[in-house]
């Protein structure tokens, strides 16, 4: 085995800013045994109260106070066992002294207090001026450190209790938290909740959501599925959770753990702030995962409710020990529910997932950023849930999985979420379980992967030498050392096809930067795939001849392979590749490698290719492979191609989100009646409004004046939320003028990260220094830390770029100056000559 880098001897780049430091685990002070609070939740003032009890005793040492978590309340009273303590608050800190020092025997230290609209934590919607249909709901977003504004805590994952809720709420409204209903009674104008978790859990895992639902329920064997959704959309439930019994059968069998808590609830929000939160037992969604029909035609919420359900194991059951660790969470959903979609739907789909989960990852370290896996230099916990944390683990885990077997695989984790139920882990944990399991030294794999940053490029290489009947791989590793390892240890399969049918397969070690592998066959090799099921992560780069290429395109019997080949071949501009991948995109028997083979149709740029896009769109009905043509027909500024895409906007039998994708695609043509056709089609309503963004992104591809102010329009308050997100992002579109910028620098303000966001992209696509002063708004009052990341990323983009304006400026200055002297001496010596020849 080549020589395994070191840990954290590569760190990558562009993740961390000079204000960052290095952030290590928290020390608790004190045992958290039992979390109890009694609060009333005024829905309509934006107001809570109530009292908190902390079960607490010593952890090691002497404590003669403790430190609780609260920000911005008001304290009204604190005591110990019932008696009255001294304490002191600073509006962030609660330290309370304690009449004597805590011992093993627990304490309960009660808080009574005070909360009016908390900053995080804790949201209140509700009806305003400009969204007087919103309705009345409260919901709570915990992770990372988010609870400590609504409730007196201790808010770190590494300090685990059980947990109670009593919950007043004005009559007609519910509330849902974690654990079990142990009691549910009226109080005059007041229904009381009072929900019990008797499993010990991270305290950030605390969660609330109020509000007027309809509730439906099932059976999984034992435990009860709950979904909460509005009034009027229960028959909107099913296509969203339909699938949950199947995925809890096939988490449990897999993973040989049962689901750890007795029921399961999903509650559907208003304007929640991520995708989904995997509160214990109780998971909050943002209430667009519901959709209808027509939506289903292309949009499924399955990958979102398998995800967070996954984390009922990995993340809830066993939680990180601190944020450095998140990929113990994150990316172990992420890949349970890439394997879920194997089991729903197959090996293609699984593979194909795989791969979009690389290109997320790579569009990340390519745009913004590599770091290590595990990594504990940040600002805000947040910046670590990013692609590496998700994806990139989850191909990190995928390639654990390759190496040792999946049997093995499963076998580690079962003991891992054994050994660590309702407890805290680290990497090395697990990597200590995996160890014990598989018998084998795992270092130099997690050195690689986890502990340094960058990943494996391959280019790969063929020759075959007919009279010695060698086929020749050249492989190469050629990723850029400044930011990852050298060389990494892959160990690979080698599939190599024959004319006939038949196949040989070769393992092959690939550790050095440049290597020869000779392997010996009895005949000519008719196709050669280098890991040809995507078992090991890396990039592929393939270097193959275009009839190579065709050949596995047309051929192949891996998706993988497919899908490289269709990406490749929109780098060869030749008739033939123009027809491989039009018959890659009718006849292809996964739709993942017609959608890509529509989309290098676009990236081609050739008329033949337009003209085989134009009839693929005849032809083909998937909406999934009509996304992908619609989207490569925008890459032509044509009539033929703007007319096909204006018929496809105007098709209300189209899914809503082909008609969103022809939008933008419609204005990336060019053509002057594009504007006409985009206008009529602002207000469609679909799924999330994806129709109305579609056309706004195609407006802004199109300019002009009055694409300007219309994208401007929509993105000012009592436009959906969506929607302005949508018209905030097209901004970019328009760099330098001035309405657009003070559109930004209003969006700047609201307190809506995405909105934020979404201007800190319009800023970086701009490249505008007058946006530094945008950016810098964001950055001192970020409305989540994620604005404040994209906000600083985009302000070091632009600085980047004006001082290579600036360095190209001199460089042409002196360019031009060396030319005028030059010139000058050229000048000087013809006049010399002159004057010898008189």
């Amino acid at each position: 085995m080549a020589k395994a880098p070191l840990p954290y001897s590569k760190l990558g780049s562009g993740f961390t800013f000079p204000e960052y430091s290095p952030v290590y685990p928290r020390d608790p002070g004190y045992k958290l045994h039992h979390y109890r609070l009694e609060i009333r939740v005024y829905v309509e003032e934006g107001r809570i109260e109530g009292k908190a009890t902390l079960r607490v005793s010593r952890a090691a040492g002497e404590a003669r106070s403790i430190e609780i978590d609260a920000v911005d309340m008001e304290i009204r009273a604190v005591s110990v066992n019932g008696r009255g303590v001294d304490y002191t608050y600073d509006g962030e800190k609660l330290v309370v002294r304690l009449p004597e020092p805590l011992g093993d025997a627990p304490v309960d230290v009660t808080v009574e207090y005070s909360v009016e609209k908390p900053r995080y934590g804790l949201y209140f919607v509700g009806p305003s001026e400009h969204y007087p249909s919103k309705r009345y709901e409260v919901w709570s977003q915990g992770e990372t450190e988010w609870n400590r504004y609504w409730m007196p805590i201790y808010d770190y994952p590494n300090n685990k209790a059980t947990s109670e809720m009593i919950v007043w709420v004005p009559r007609g409204y519910m509330a849902i938290s974690n654990g079990s209903l142990a009691e549910r009674r009226s109080e005059g104008d007041w229904e009381v909740y009072h929900w019990v978790f008797d499993k010990p859990h991270s305290t950030y895992l605390i969660a609330l959501a109020v509000g007027k639902y309809v509730e439906l329920k099932e059976k999984a064997g034992d435990v009860t599925l709950y979904y909460y959704v509005p009034p009027g959309r229960e028959g909107d439930a099913p296509r969203s959770f339909s699938r949950t019994k199947d995925m809890i059968r096939f988490f449990e069998e897999y993973l040989g753990v049962k689901y750890p808590y007795d029921n399961y609830k999903q509650v559907c929000v208003q304007d929640f702030v991520v995708g989904g939160m995997e509160n214990t037992s109780m998971t909050i969604l943002l209430e667009e995962t519901l959709h209808d029909e027509h939506a289903h035609m292309d949009y499924e919420s399955e990958g979102l409710v398998a995800h967070e359900l996954a984390h009922q194991w990995f993340g809830d059951l066993v939680t990180c020990r601190d944020w450095g660790h998140i990929w113990i969470n994150e990316s172990f959903a992420t890949y349970m529910e890439a394997l879920y979609r194997r089991h729903w739907k197959g090996g293609d789909e699984f593979v194909y997932r795989l791969v979009q989960m690389l290109d997320s990852y790579l569009d990340e370290a390519r745009r913004n950023y590599t770091r290590p896996i595990v990594y504990n230099v940040y600002k805000y916990s947040e910046e670590v849930f990013d692609a590496h944390s998700y994806p990139k683990g989850a191909l990190v885990l995928h390639t654990l999985a390759n190496l040792l077997g999946e049997d093995t695989f499963r076998r580690g984790l079962k003991e891992f979420l054994t050994r660590f139920a309702y407890k805290n882990a680290d990497t090395e944990d697990f990597k200590k379980v995996m160890s014990e399991i598989s018998g084998r030294n795992l270092d130099w794999f997690f050195n690689q992967y986890v502990y340094n940053a960058g990943h494996p490029v391959v280019k790969v290489s063929k020759s075959w030498d007919e009279d010695a009947k060698i086929l020749k791989l050249e492989l190469s590793q050629t990723q850029d050392t400044n930011t990852a390892p050298e060389a990494y240890y892959l160990p690979v399969e080698v599939a190599v096809v024959f004319e006939d049918g038949s196949e040989v397969r070769r393992r092959v070690v690939i550790e050095e930067r440049r290597q020869v592998v000779q392997l010996p066959l009895d005949k000519r090799p008719a196709e050669v795939y280098v890991d040809p099921e995507f078992k090991v992560f890396m990039v592929l780069d393939v270097d193959y001849p275009v009839e190579d290429l065709i050949r596995v395109l047309e051929r192949g019997r891996y998706v993988y392979w497919r899908i490289l080949a269709a990406r490749k071949l929109r780098e060869k501009r030749s008739v033939r590749a123009v027809k491989a991948l039009k018959k890659a995109v009718l006849e292809d028997r996964f739709w993942g490698v017609s959608y890509e083979a529509a989309v290098s149709l676009g990236k081609l740029g050739m008329e033949e290719a337009m003209k085989a896009l134009i009839e693929c769109l005849e032809k083909v009905e998937n909406p999934r492979v009509r996304r992908g043509i619609v989207k490569g027909l925008g890459e032509y500024r044509d009539e033929r191609a703007a007319k096909a895409l204006a018929e496809v906007l105007s098709n209300p039998r189209e899914s809503y989100y082909v008609r969103a994708e022809a939008a933008t695609s419609l204005g990336r043509t060019k053509v002057p009646w594009a504007l006409d056709v985009l206008k009529r089609h602002l207000d469609t309503p679909s799924h999330w409004e994806v129709i109305t963004r579609g056309v706004l992104a195609g407006l802004a591809e199109l300019g002009g004046d009055e694409a300007k102010k219309i994208i401007i329009e929509y993105s000012k308050p009592g436009k959906n939320r969506w929607v302005r997100i949508a018209a905030a992002q097209a901004m970019g579109k328009f760099p330098g003028d001035k309405e657009v910028l003070d559109a930004m620098a209003q969006l700047a303000r609201e307190r809506d990260h995405r909105i934020q966001m979404a201007v800190a992209s319009a800023a970086r696509e701009m490249m505008d220094p007058r946006t530094l002063d945008i950016l810098k708004r964001i950055v001192e009052d970020p409305a989540m830390p994620w604005a404040y990341k994209a906000a600083r990323i985009a302000e070091r983009k632009i600085r980047e770029h004006v001082e290579k304006g600036v360095e190209y400026k001199a460089l042409r200055e002196e360019i031009e100056k060396m030319r005028e002297e030059s010139r000058r001496l050229v000048e000087r010596i013809e006049r010399i000559e002159v004057l010898e020849k008189r």
